[in-house]
């Protein structure tokens, strides 16, 4: 049986419950982040509760806890869930209960959930997959909220036509991120990614430029959608997805329609970066 820590207490998953008058609740005030483990061990756990930490500052939310104090309480519920071989870890602090219903009383809640990890489809890396564009953006770029409605309707028109994501379109007509997933794309040799104002920063997203800068000519730079329906190779990254090619947008091939070279190039260094986390942390 899983246990979760939910404000201040271990307990079943069955028995994690909050107040109704949460502001998560009533008013999906509340900011969350997401990381995995390989051989039980968080993988970039600093970076994801420094993430953690400025969501809370982006949307005024004050945090009694220290990234020491949240540290210890993953690891904590990690031990406590040791029949999970590997593992999501979600983290979700709360606005905490309001009085009116409305403004921030002072005193959010903590949660962290560990959960199995689902195998993602083999063939989204072989073969890849389609994604479609949505004329939207992140209500509040940079910051990781527990508010996912617009997502979710999203990636639920994603599913109606066949396609694993929805690509956020700004008014402009730039190509930003998905709702879940951050965005690349190749030109020839050089790799071509949204500047990081105006989307989440993920560390995935992070960790890809980093294992391409020896690679790849690399350029940070609004990519207009006419222009990403053009190029060379497109791909997604996120916590759980990795790198998965895409080789449709909407109802336009990308290229061959297959996933590219640099693209595989890339999946396999993240690959070995995972490996190499993994073998420095055998149990």
């Amino acid at each position: 049986m899983a246990i979760y820590y939910v404000d201040g207490r271990f307990v079943p998953s069955h028995e994690a419950v909050i107040p109704v008058d949460d502001l998560a609740v009533l008013r999906g005030f509340g900011i969350c982040d997401i990381m995995r483990t390989f051989n039980g061990m968080p993988y970039f756990l600093d970076e994801h509760i420094k993430r953690l930490m400025t969501s809370g500052e982006k949307i005024g939310l004050s945090l009694p806890w220290t990234m020491d104090e949240i540290k210890a309480i993953v690891q904590e519920t990690l031990l406590k869930n040791r029949q999970t071989a590997e593992a999501n870890i979600r983290i979700v602090i709360t606005g905490g209960s309001s009085p009116d219903f409305l403004t921030p009383s002072g005193t959010p809640r903590l949660i962290v959930m560990v959960t199995p990890i689902k195998k993602l489809p083999e063939d989204w890396y072989t073969s890849g997959v389609k994604v479609i564009t949505i004329v939207q953006e992140r209500p509040l770029a940079g910051a990781k909220v527990t508010a996912y409605i617009p997502a979710a309707m999203a990636l639920k028109q994603a599913q109606q036509s066949g396609a694993v994501e929805a690509i956020y379109v700004n008014s402009q007509s730039q190509a930003l991120e998905g709702t879940t997933s951050n965005l690349f794309a190749f030109f020839g040799q050089t790799l071509v990614t949204p500047p990081s104002k105006g989307i989440l920063k993920g560390i995935t997203r992070q960790l890809i430029l980093s294992l391409a800068e020896d690679l790849f000519q690399i350029e940070k730079k609004p990519v207009l959608l006419e222009q990403l329906l053009t190029a060379d190779e497109v791909f997604i990254t996120g916590t759980n997805k990795g790198v998965v090619p895409v080789i449709q947008i909407n109802d336009t091939p990308i290229s061959s329609g297959k996933p590219g070279k640099n693209t595989r190039k890339l999946i396999q260094a993240l690959d070995r970066h995972a490996r190499d986390f993994s073998s420095e942390h055998i149990p």
